[in-house]
């Protein structure tokens, strides 16, 4: 699955061999996104690392990709009145 790393905190290290990340797509919004680095105690622009086999969807134009659990994280300006 997909991770979330801002450029200072660079490419993640593979999660065994179905997960080496090849290739990096910036999010939305880029570099001001709500998408937040997943490593630990970084709060900066996330880049959003993708799989070989993500790659390949994204090049036949795919364009939203599932993150792992605490990949990571939302940055917030306001609440909203619920």
């Amino acid at each position: 699955m997909a991770l979330a790393r801002c450029r200072e905190c660079g490419k993640p290290k593979p999660r065994g061999r179905t997960n080496e990340y090849v290739a990096v797509a910036e999010p939305l919004g880029y570099f001001l996104t709500a998408a937040v680095c997943g490593s630990s105690g970084c709060d900066r622009p996330a880049l959003i690392w993708l799989t070989a086999e993500e790659k390949v969807a994204f090049d036949d134009g795919e364009r939203v990709f599932g993150l792992s659990t605490q990949a990571i994280k939302v940055r917030v300006t306001t609440l909203v009145a619920g």
